[in-house]
């Protein structure tokens, strides 16, 4: 039991967001063609180029704190989980309702946690320090053990139940030194409406710090009818992980970003990133397999004279390096400038690799952004796709001489809080100079 504690822990409790801030969230993270300055160095570094109206950037503090899920929302909870909504009873209705609030691909549960260090943008120039990383944990990959589990299974004749995927996870958290600069390249020989493209690159040193994987894990459950009724069941999870046992990390590794920014006339800007270029991390230190099985042939109607068969194991070992791949995003996006103060996004964005629980399905948005004085920037936008479905984000600046606070909230699948499944926020604090 202990080693399943400490795997369960290392996967769902280590999941860190990269690019979440108090901008990129409140615009449902369709904010790559629009971010400047410190927040380009994980969006965009090609952006480090253009015009933000400072010199200097320096990120004091940057935090967000979400957990979601793609199944039950805050009402759906009170309503079904809680003595208040079903009186401790679940009806019928009740248990259809449940089960078909459940994905058809399983429950699947979020849970995140980033901090900015150190952000620093100077001129074309930019350095940070992030606490980041991607994970998911998800359970079955289809509802029949839940309807088993609700409506119960008539097993009084031959039946064999077999799910190779019961449970799906893998998470990593690591610590992101990231160094970039832009340089412009003037378009306007090209045509006189364009103007300079901007091209940027960031190359991304990792400091792992934890990393646990789900290698298999799997439910087997079987009635043997006949003269010698039994039933079998056996449930298995095998997975790796490398946990940290003092102050030195545990893996090491290198990425690198690249991107281009320019814009035609003084209304359009476009922009294009691809993220973590042949990044991977070499887990090296207290690396182990982790073992859990459980078989079991339990005796029915009294056959007592039948072998009576349990298998029980529960350890793990010492294993060698391993190396695995860090999520790799295009991103694709423009911004039109409706007025001075008031500007929209749109943006595509599209996994290269499925590392982490990082999504193939592509994810479109859009984002708005509006000065309603000099000093307060209303923000908000909508994305679908991904892994995320349907979000919604809002949020707002407090812009003073020289410093900058963000704020941002974001809802799953609803536009109501109580209706999200899930809670995002974030706040950023920077100096501007």
């Amino acid at each position: 039991m202990k080693k399943i504690i400490i795997f369960l822990i290392a996967l769902i409790s280590l999941l860190y967001s990269q690019n979440s801030d108090g901008v990129g969230l409140s615009l449902a993270g369709n904010y790559m063609a629009m971010s400047r300055g410190v927040n380009a160095i994980a969006w965009n570094p090609a952006n480090l180029a253009l015009a933000r109206g400072n010199t200097m950037e320096l990120n004091l503090v940057s935090l967000n704190m979400s957990i979601g899920n793609n199944s039950i929302n805050l009402n759906t909870y009170n309503r079904y989980f809680t003595a208040e909504g079903n009186n401790g009873y679940w009806s019928n209705g009740d248990k259809h309702a449940i089960l078909d609030m459940i994905s058809d691909d399983g429950p699947r549960t979020d849970f995140d946690l980033s901090a900015n260090i150190l952000g620093l943008a100077f001129n074309n120039f930019g350095l940070a320090v992030q606490m980041i990383g991607k994970g998911y944990a998800q359970v079955g990959t289809d509802k029949k053990p839940f309807q088993i589990a609700l409506f119960g299974e008539t097993i009084d004749h031959a039946y064999e139940y077999d799910q190779p995927t019961q449970a799906l996870g893998a998470s990593y958290s690591a610590m992101k030194v990231s160094i970039a600069y832009a340089y412009p390249v003037p378009m306007k020989w090209l045509h006189p409406q364009l103007r300079n493209l901007s091209i940027g690159a960031a190359w991304n040193q990792y400091v792992g710090i934890a990393v646990a994987q789900i290698r298999e894990a799997s439910v087997h459950l079987k009635r043997i009818d006949g003269e010698k009724e039994s039933v079998e069941y056996a449930v298995a999870l095998r997975g790796r992980i490398a946990i940290p046992e003092s102050a030195t990390p545990t893996g090491k590794g290198v990425g690198f970003d690249l991107g281009l920014s320019g814009g035609y006339g003084n209304k359009i800007d476009f922009a294009l990133s691809i993220a973590n270029i042949g990044a991977s991390i070499n887990w090296s230190r207290h690396t182990q397999q982790v073992q859990i099985e459980h078989a079991d042939s339990l005796r029915v109607f009294g056959n007592d004279n039948d072998p009576f068969r349990e298998i029980s194991i529960d350890t793990s070992y010492d294993i060698n390096s391993f190396s695995t791949n860090l999520p790799s995003v295009l991103r694709l996006g423009g911004v039109y400038h409706l007025k001075p103060n008031w500007k929209v996004s749109a943006e595509y964005d599209q996994g290269l690799n499925k590392a982490f629980g990082n999504s193939t399905t592509p994810r479109f948005g859009v984002a708005t952004e509006y000065y309603l004085t000099s000093w307060l920037p209303l923000r908000g936008g909508m994305a679908v796709g991904g892994n995320d479905g349907f979000e919604l984000g809002l949020g707002f600046g407090l812009h003073a001489p020289f410093i900058h606070f963000d704020y941002s909230y974001a809802m799953r699948s609803a536009l109501w809080p109580t209706y999200s499944r899930g809670i995002y926020t974030a706040f950023s604090l920077k100096i501007v100079l």
